[in-house]
């Protein structure tokens, strides 16, 4: 649970350039969200709605501008009322929470050690910087949810500081999440809808009768194959997970978690993490091998090139990618 949780928070230092490393050309980087509240609503267990509740404090503040960026509104603090809600409580569904938040800023704090104090290759503020000389030496790319947005802001914010009244309007880089290519996309790689159809259909026999077998004990209705079966599992562990982390603003934690989970050294809950992780990270493998990342690693090879090439000056420096963990 601690790991899975990410309970310290911080991951410590970065390695150390390695040997033989001549010269350092760009930092790329690849962040997961961080800690957040239950991102589905397909049903847990009977009664999930109507015992505890998900409080957050993170809010969010948003306003529009005009193309030269001048404010034509106040800021508005968004805020979800309590009780209407998918989920128990006033959380957005899948919302960044204060935590997830912190992790991602410490992130920030450690590239800072690492690239601005240890390799002196990024500037130490980006206050002197104007925008044309940020979007020269950065890209921060995010996809179009609001806890990866959030949590790259978090980051540049760990890396940065805060917001500093004199630094520059800095761009955030999304797109539609139907041509978002940081996760399995069928609509960017078509391929990935039948290979993911033959991949469960070809699930070994006793992988098979696990994800059956639990879904006929714990939601019969989704029991009609092993991929709804995988599925739905996976979003069980995400239940059971963010009532328990001590990291989600959950409350009472561990105590609306069904009693059958969680009895004899949790064995159900062991039994099920187990059939997940090890489909879940055949599933992946079977999308990268049919090129369901080939347009992410296209994007990836772009960057890297253009450093390796480029004059002194002229090559982004840092490069974020903030997305999810199903890629």
């Amino acid at each position: 649970v601690p790991q899975y949780c990410h309970s310290a928070g911080d991951w410590g230092p970065l390695p150390k350039r390695p040997d033989g490393a001549i010269a350092l050309r760009q930092v790329q980087v690849f962040i997961r969200h961080g800690a957040r509240t239950q991102c589905r609503a397909d049903y847990c267990w009977s009664g999930d709605q109507q015992a505890g509740n998900f409080t957050c404090s993170l809010r969010y503040l948003e306003n529009s501008v005009d193309n030269r960026e001048s404010p034509l509104t106040p800021y508005f603090r968004t805020v979800y009322l309590d009780g209407r809600n998918t989920l128990p409580g006033n959380c957005l569904m899948g919302q960044l929470v204060e935590a997830g938040f912190d992790m991602e800023y410490a992130n920030g704090r450690r590239l800072r050690e690492a690239y601005v104090t240890g390799e002196d290759f990024l500037p130490p503020s980006l206050a002197p910087l104007s925008e044309a000389a940020i979007e020269r030496d950065f890209t921060f790319r995010s996809s179009d949810v609001p806890r990866t947005k959030q949590s790259g802001m978090a980051l540049v914010s760990g890396l940065y500081g805060g917001s500093p009244a004199n630094t520059p309007f800095i761009t955030l880089k999304t797109m539609d999440i139907a041509k978002e290519n940081m996760l399995v996309n069928p609509r960017v790689c078509g391929a990935t809808a039948a290979a993911g159809t033959k991949f469960f259909d070809g699930l070994p026999a006793v992988q098979s009768r696990e994800l059956i077998g639990l879904c006929s004990q714990l939601h019969p209705a989704v029991a009609t194959s092993a991929g709804s079966c995988f599925w739905w599992l996976q979003h069980l562990v995400d239940c059971l997970m963010s009532r328990a982390c001590p990291t989600v603003p959950f409350s009472p934690h561990n105590a609306t978690i069904p009693e059958q989970f969680l009895e004899d050294d949790a064995a159900l809950l062991r039994r099920i993490w187990r059939i997940v992780d090890t489909v879940q990270f055949e599933y992946f493998k079977k999308m990268a091998d049919v090129g369901a990342f080939g347009p992410l690693a296209s994007e990836i090879l772009e960057a890297s090139d253009a450093a390796v090439g480029a004059e002194a000056g002229q090559k982004k420096k840092f490069v974020l990618y903030s997305g999810h963990d199903m890629g």
